[in-house]
């Protein structure tokens, strides 16, 4: 955007919590379990640097870094919402947390100390912000790339939730993932689904998707007996998304997916597509997760 928008972030004690404490002992700390059952614990504000340094890539526009931060942080605070806990704990399991990362590591990946300076940028500049809805603490998801069109929550989930809605995401064309094709053989794509001798002929006339949601996702589909979820068969295949199409060619099977994830809240490649065109992170917060409003914790 060519305009300059002043913009105040209200403070907030966060329910449960003490409104100031200025000692940085008593500040919120994240304890980290990684894969090996090791432990580290840090302050939350460097736990967000280790996530945002994890989950997106760091040549991402500065924008998007701190739309990121702001997403990280207010979904490792969702998790000790209405307690007194200043201890929260998070594994770096992708599947149930976020990623994290430490310097070290981030330097293996990227090679150049200024990427860890500027994602220390966008979490110091963001520091303490989080998002609310009607007063409380959101389930702020985000996914690599939706492939143009976010997931609502109830597609994703089975539940509804205000700010998780289907939304247009136009700036992804530098996004890998708006044409990706899997291929499998027919035998291996039977065995993934619990099928012996599986045959090309009863694929043809046995195999047909049942349901898209309005996102142009698979909700059902059937193969042979089986009707699965568009998610099931994701995660039997490892497929990318859930919006996909498929194709039978002699003795394989294409699936040809939109999108990395499970598509629900913000897209990060679409959210580098806003911050190249101007917006800055506020408007990519507003335009992901509609609704939400941003608060400023205390300590």
């Amino acid at each position: 955007m060519n305009f300059l928008i002043l913009i105040l972030v209200p403070t907030i004690m966060i329910k449960g919590w003490d409104s100031i404490i200025d000692d940085k002992n008593n500040q919120i700390r994240v304890k980290i379990i990684d894969s090996n059952e090791e432990v580290i614990e840090l302050p939350l504000e460097e736990y967000i640097k280790g996530v945002v340094a994890a989950e997106m890539p760091a040549n991402f526009g500065i924008e998007a870094l701190k739309a990121q931060a702001v997403a990280a942080r207010t979904y490792t605070l969702r998790k000790v919402q209405g307690n007194k806990s200043r201890i929260i704990e998070m594994t770096t399991d992708i599947n149930s947390d976020q990623a994290w990362i430490d310097k070290e590591e981030m330097m293996k990946r990227w090679g150049n100390l200024k990427y860890w300076f500027k994602i220390a940028k966008a979490v110091d500049s963001t520091e303490g912000i989080f998002l609310t809805y009607e007063g409380r603490i959101i389930s702020a998801v985000y996914h690599s790339a939706s492939g143009g069109v976010t997931a609502a929550a109830r597609n994703v989930w089975g539940r509804d939730l205000p700010y998780l809605k289907v939304v247009k995401s136009p700036y992804e064309s530098n996004s890998p993932y708006n044409h990706y094709v899997q291929e499998y053989s027919i035998r291996d794509f039977g065995k993934r689904l619990g099928i012996n001798r599986l045959n090309k002929a009863e694929l043809i006339y046995n195999m047909k998707i049942l349901e898209k949601s309005s996102s142009g996702r698979v909700l059902k589909i059937q193969v042979l007996d089986q009707i699965l979820t568009g998610r099931e068969l994701r995660t039997r295949l490892g497929l990318k998304s859930t919006n996909f199409r498929y194709k039978l060619q002699g003795s394989h099977i294409k699936f040809i997916t939109k999108g990395n994830g499970h598509g629900a809240g913000m897209s990060q490649y679409g959210a580098n597509g806003m911050a190249k065109k101007g917006y800055n992170y506020l408007e990519i917060l507003k335009h992901y997760y509609p609704g939400t409003k941003l608060k400023r914790m205390t300590y």
